[in-house]
């Protein structure tokens, strides 16, 4: 497959916030993919885009793509996406893509991606899957935040309430999530006094309540789940404890109602997320420490055997970091965000490393997103077991609703 052209452009991500979109044509047609933005983002990730920014960025995605098009460099199956890279390389050799930045290498590579799949006559996941069964994957749903995915005085101090149904098919997951969220609001307009109703910049209720009020309304919920649907509804928290530590202890600004600052040090944190994490039977926990805590995260996860210990600021995607957290048994589980590495060759570089390694692999959105579902065929076709998004909100309906269409094709096929 050769291209004919190469369009890089400006958009605006869900945070009202621009990125960068690339067209790849070829031949009689086209495709485009985006690059979403973080708004949490961990200290390893790559830079978004170049230290000169976004425009330059812009500027050399077209200049590459010229050079793509005009030495008609061939594109034929997922491994030649190392021939960008090779490109890449001979202008940026930094370690965290400050002569390009990682969002305009992710928009690329997956748009030159989705161009090999097409050219196939075969959509992404199919592409990527080759002869594999395919897998799909479960959906962690973002019910409540709070931390630095919203703006208001008083919020929860761990970034994430999340919901995990066990369902046969993703559609009644789907489904099992929404009745959960539509749930959590009518709980929250009684219980919560103070929330006018707020969203979080990945469509959360952005509530008012400490972390542990949140947990027993949520565990309400679990219960009339499995009362009504017999559904078994897993709750999770991303506590994004990095936000809140300050070099020597981690700081609550809304602990309980009694206590409205409490300071822990690392080993009273490892203690209370355990503590936490058995009383409400939580089956996922990331990020329960700061990004540099390796041996805390370790001992954390020797003690939650029955729980998902996921990295994400701690590993940010990068393969030596998820090799030590190997190494130090650190984690048993893992958060894939592509484009906190950029390169799509790494990420799946990152995801056998993990899988060889029996890591659960979690693939997941960013805050500021674009209704671009390349995510959804990642999922699928890299059998990843779990996608975390959110759970309202078009640029996350954009990913579940294409993973209901592919669950679908692939209920026919068999």
């Amino acid at each position: 497959m050769l291209l004919t052209n190469v369009i890089a452009r400006k958009i605006f991500n869900s945070r009202k916030e621009v990125t960068i979109s690339v067209i790849v044509e070829s031949e009689n047609k086209r495709v485009e993919a985006s690059a979403p933005g973080g708004k949490s983002k961990g200290r390893y990730e790559v830079k978004d885009f170049s230290a000169r920014g976004i425009d330059f960025s812009i500027s050399f995605i077209n200049s590459l793509g010229k050079k793509l098009v005009n030495d008609k460099i061939s594109f034929e199956k997922f491994e030649d996406l190392e021939k960008i890279e090779t490109l890449v390389k001979q202008y940026d050799q930094t370690k965290n893509l400050e002569f390009i930045g990682g969002n305009a290498l992710y928009a690329i590579e997956t748009a030159v991606l989705k161009m090999m799949a097409i050219s196939r006559g075969r959509e992404m996941w199919s592409f990527l899957l080759e002869s594999k069964k395919p897998v799909i994957p479960r959906p962690v749903g973002n019910c409540i935040g709070g931390g630095m995915h919203v703006n208001q005085g008083k919020k929860t101090d761990f970034q994430e309430f999340l919901l995990l149904p066990k369902t046969e098919h993703f559609f009644d997951a789907f489904f099992m999530n929404s009745q959960a969220y539509k749930d959590a609001k009518k709980l929250l307009d009684e219980k919560d006094l103070f929330w006018q109703g707020h969203l979080t910049d990945e469509n959360a209720m952005a509530s008012t309540l400490s972390n542990e009020e949140i947990l027993l309304m949520l565990s309400q919920i679990r219960e009339n789940v499995k009362k009504k649907f017999e559904v078994i509804l897993d709750m999770g928290v991303d506590i994004a404890a990095s936000t809140f530590y300050d070099g020597l202890n981690y700081r609550y600004k809304n602990f309980s109602r009694t206590i409205k600052e409490k300071k822990l040090t690392p080993e009273e944190q490892n203690s209370y997320i355990v503590d936490l994490a058995r009383e409400n039977n939580l089956a996922y926990i990331e990020d329960p420490l700061q990004d540099e805590d390796f041996s805390g995260f370790a001992n954390i996860t020797r003690r939650l055997k029955n729980a998902l210990v996921v990295g994400d600021d701690l590993t940010c995607t990068r393969f030596d970091r998820v090799q030590k957290a190997i190494r130090d048994k650190a984690i048993n589980a893992l958060i894939i965000k592509p484009n906190q590495v950029g390169s799509l060759i790494e990420t799946k570089k990152v995801i056998d490393l993990a899988k060889k390694n029996e890591i659960v692999t979690i693939i997941s959105h960013r805050s500021g997103e674009t209704q671009d579902n390349a995510l959804a065929h990642f999922a699928v076709g890299w059998r990843i077991p779990f996608i975390k998004t959110g759970i309202i909100g078009p640029e996350r309906l954009a990913k579940l609703n294409e993973i209901l269409r592919i669950e679908r094709d692939v209920r026919q096929e068999i």
